[in-house]
């Protein structure tokens, strides 16, 4: 939520279509399997396949593939990256898994970088890049600020408004 102190925010999703597209038909797809596999073999007792599992195995798991193909489908549904900036912190939220904090004080340095989701950091979402160094909050694009922390760490944030997000650090930073 954005703070009324902030002078940079920015709310970013993963890309719908994409969600949409590959996600959500490729776990539905396992589902409808799962359950077309449980009927066929506990109602009309025609297993599926050239080794079925038996049927407890069957049943253990229908508990867990199916469990964690809706949890894949809302994860993807409801994951954002947040970025806050105020004078003395930036917040990033990488809901629901991550929050950090990163006060103003500890930056070193910050730059504009272009990058390659794939390439640099193995994907989207909270990534390490170990040629780097870095920790990504990789979303959209492939533009983000870099930030070089006064303890050696460093953290690239992807920003569908990477200029403003660095003018907006300039801006603090020369204070």
């Amino acid at each position: 939520m954005k703070s009324e102190k902030a002078l940079f925010f920015e709310e970013e999703r993963f890309n719908q279509k994409w969600n949409l597209f590959l996600i959500t038909p490729v776990c539905t797809g396992f589902i409808l399997f799962q359950l077309y596999s449980l009927y066929s073999q506990l109602v009309w007792k025609k297993p599926v396949g050239s080794d079925p599992l038996s049927d407890t195995w069957l049943i253990v798991m229908s508990f867990l593939v199916i469990p964690l193909m809706i949890f894949l489908i809302w994860l993807f549904s409801v994951t954002k990256l947040t970025v806050q900036v105020d004078s003395e912190k930036i917040l990033i939220r990488f809901y629901p898994m991550a929050k950090r904090e990163v006060l103003i004080n500890d930056i070193d340095s910050f730059e504009i970088k272009e990058f390659n989701p794939i390439i640099d950091f193995g994907g989207w979402g909270l990534r390490y890049s170990i040629r780097w160094k870095t920790t990504g909050y990789i979303m959209k694009g492939k533009v983000g600020v870099h930030i070089h922390l006064k303890n050696r760490k460093n953290l690239l944030i992807s920003s569908e408004r990477a200029n403003e997000l660095f003018r907006v650090l300039k801006e603090i930073s020369a204070r």
